[in-house]
């Protein structure tokens, strides 16, 4: 978690989680300062990021000897000199982030590209991480054969099997019949091992996996209560429609991965499951796009910032559109929503105004997504679609 500064420490750099986005959203004492830069993984690239991080920190005690405390400038910005020099430089990934305050510190590498920027507000600058939100969604994938059954969890770095109690361990212990005799085909082609021990025939073996398959699902259902992650099948062909005829989790996707994976690993799993995870993100997106086109025409939608930041503060929306790498320079005010523009970031206190709708939404649990200018149903920076 992020340091509770007490005087001037010394900020430890680690990589971001997604949860530690809620500690950026909370108020914190101003100034709150961001800092974003891209960096290398690999040498000789991650040689020239200390110095143009150097360069950044120089950016930001500028914006604060502009500021009400101008002596303090030097103080406030030592934490982050102390970065400069620092080993983590060896060890970055594509993107490095710092935030600091009086009263907050910490400091980021992320597996993503991120705007090299500078801000210097009243609350933090979290627009460029919310790409890695959505990015770094899980997905599950649940591995069925005869003989075991596997929940994955994944992201879009990996996927890692998780413990999941109740769960038979295969069908044999599913129909608790200790005799079996093994029926290798269905209509006569190879499709998987399907097993049978009270009486031979089709319809004896889709009874008997049918069993099986509610007694995953309703282990499924304890486990799964309230998630909302995009479950996977992955299994022998056969196994497929019989296994969506006993299914109740909502988010199971209609694409699948077929074959025997009893002894798959994560990397597997990951390397088939992750393009379809992507198509279904994108899906989504797609969906919030040609909502908002539709909704437009009847008011329910808009980009135009001057009443999308009071509806936010109000939450009255629903979903937030914000183009990549944008900003709009103001001052937002957070009791009215009303907003001031400027040409650019002129003094401490002024902030993305994108960013901070962006923010307030993201409070009230609407949805946030930043893409790129191409993806945008709008020529403006921000958009959004109102609940009511």
């Amino acid at each position: 978690m992020a340091t509770r500064l007490k005087g001037l420490q010394t900020l430890q750099v680690r990589p971001f989680r997604v949860e530690e986005l809620e500690s950026l959203l909370q108020p914190s004492e101003a100034p709150c300062i961001s800092i974003y830069l891209p960096t290398h993984r690999g040498f000789p690239g991650w040689k020239q990021d200390p110095v143009r991080f150097r360069a950044l920190v120089g950016d930001v005690e500028r914006l604060l000897k502009e500021g009400p405390a101008p002596r303090d400038a030097a103080r406030i910005v030592e934490p982050l000199r102390a970065l400069e020099g620092a080993p983590h430089w060896e060890h970055s990934l594509d993107g490095f982030a710092v935030f600091l305050s009086p009263t907050f510190g910490a400091a980021y590498r992320l597996p993503i590209q991120v705007p090299e920027r500078t801000v210097v507000g009243e609350t933090f600058h979290v627009k460029p991480l919310i790409p890695f939100l959505h990015a770094n969604r899980r997905y599950l994938v649940l591995a069925v054969s005869e003989n075991a059954v596997t929940l994955y969890e994944g992201g879009p770095f990996g996927a890692e099997p998780v413990e999941l109690r109740g769960v038979p361990d295969g069908l044999r212990e599913a129909l608790g019949v200790p005799d079996y005799e093994h029926v290798v085909s269905h209509h006569g082609a190879p499709s998987g091992p399907i097993l049978h021990g009270r009486g031979p025939g089709k319809e004896t073996a889709k009874v008997e996996l049918l069993k099986y398959f509610r007694e995953i699902d309703k282990a499924l259902h304890e486990f799964l209560r309230g998630e909302r992650a995009p479950l996977i099948l992955a299994a022998v062909e056969y196994y497929h429609s019989l296994y969506r005829e006993a299914n109740t989790y909502p988010h199971l996707l209609p694409d699948r991965l077929v074959g025997n994976f009893e002894r798959a690993n994560g990397s597997r799993i990951h390397e088939e499951a992750w393009p379809i995870v992507a198509r279904e993100f994108k899906r989504q997106i797609d969906e919030w796009v040609d909502r908002y086109r539709e909704l437009a025409a009847k008011g329910l939608a808009t980009d135009k910032l001057e009443e999308i930041a009071p509806a936010a503060i109000a939450g009255r929306v629903q979903c937030v559109l914000a183009v990549d790498g944008e900003a709009i320079w103001g001052v937002l005010d957070r009791t009215t929503g009303s907003v001031i523009r400027h040409p650019k970031q002129l003094k401490p206190g002024d902030d993305d105004l994108v960013d901070e709708v962006c923010e307030e939404a993201l409070k009230r649990r609407a949805q946030v997504y930043v893409l790129p200018r191409a993806s945008m149903p709008t020529p403006n920076q921000v958009a959004a679609i109102f609940r009511y």
